[in-house]
């Protein structure tokens, strides 16, 4: 017995898996089916493949997860692009490395009692933050909508599942939302006001991002979590995997299986979901443009400095080669 009991442990310690897996704590707003490569990535378990053991941590908005990467207790993260670029812009230690929402499949939703934008005059919207994407995102549509900066209050919620609980308790007239939440608002009678693609065709919402230190030390980890990634969204771009997907999203969001359909059919209509992780520099840009034009910046800085594209390249090449 003894024998076998020393053989065993010697097996053990010469497997690859005895060795431990690699920690990554990776950051997201919140669980809302824009992280869903890396909720298939997790279900799917790529991220152990790569031997990795990543905690997913939503910090409830975008700040939070940048203040926390840029802090350090965060590895990477997967944050709203306009956010990105300001926290780079003062100084932050990060970089985007790939790709992740190709658009920005945001929703502004009102109240029952709302007919239309005008309806919001004098009334209270909920928006993520003074910084956040979705006040540039409801400005946009509302000037459109005849409505100026002023004829409308804000109340700053965090993200979509706090905006929307402000929303269902009569707390506002409006709220910008995003995936699946939004759907489920539109199915419980709230009325659509419109979608954010309609007024921001090329924009990318967020991108997978890290903290440059860390890279530096962990390259062969950054490139790990880039392989499941791009795996994950070939996954989800198989139409044979229709009804898994679905119902890692039900899971993940937790929200109704019908929502999740809902949900799906959507992203998969307007590639929402950036293919293998695809950067988007015009994408990219438009955000810095965005900021440009609310006089956050004199003029949008060369793209070179937000983005450091070799770890996808690498990350891609390996993929290519299994």
């Amino acid at each position: 017995m003894r024998c076998r009991l020393v053989l065993a442990l010697v097996a053990s310690l010469a497997s690859p898996t005895a060795h431990a897996a690699e920690d990554v704590a990776f950051g997201i707003t919140s669980a809302t089916a824009l992280s869903l490569p890396h909720f298939i990535a997790e279900e799917k378990r790529y991220f152990a493949a790569e031997g990795l053991a990543v905690d997913t941590i939503a910090a409830g908005s975008a700040a939070r997860v940048l203040q926390q990467l840029a802090g350090r207790s965060l590895n990477m993260a997967q944050v709203a692009t306009d956010q990105t670029l300001r926290a780079i812009l003062h100084g932050a230690p990060i970089r985007i490395i790939a790709g992740a929402a190709a658009n920005a499949p945001f929703r502004v939703v009102a109240a029952k009692s709302i007919k239309n934008w005008s309806d919001l005059k004098g009334r209270t919207v909920s928006v993520g933050g003074l910084t956040d994407v979705t006040l540039y995102f409801l400005r946009v549509m509302a000037r459109r909508n005849g409505l100026a900066d002023q004829d409308y209050d804000l109340l700053y919620a965090g993200g979509t599942p706090d905006r929307f609980a402000q929303l269902a308790s009569g707390a506002v007239a409006a709220a910008v939302l995003t995936n699946p939440v939004d759907l489920v608002a539109l199915d419980q009678g709230f009325v659509d006001l419109g979608s954010v693609p309609q007024y921001l065709p090329h924009w990318t919402q967020n991108n997978l991002l890290v903290d440059t230190r860390w890279a530096a030390a962990h390259r062969a980890a950054v490139l790990a979590v880039l392989r499941a990634e791009i795996q994950a969204t070939q996954f989800f771009y198989d139409a044979a995997n229709r009804d898994e997907v679905i119902g890692i999203l039900a899971k993940y969001t937790r929200t109704s299986g019908p929502i999740a359909a809902k949900t799906y059919d959507l992203y998969l209509r307007d590639e929402v979901i950036a293919r293998n992780a695809a950067l988007s520099p015009q994408g990219i840009k438009a955000n810095l443009d965005a900021l440009a034009a609310m006089g956050e910046v004199t003029a949008a800085p060369p793209l070179d400095s937000f983005i450091d594209a070799s770890f996808l390249a690498e990350a891609a090449r390996a993929a290519t080669a299994r």
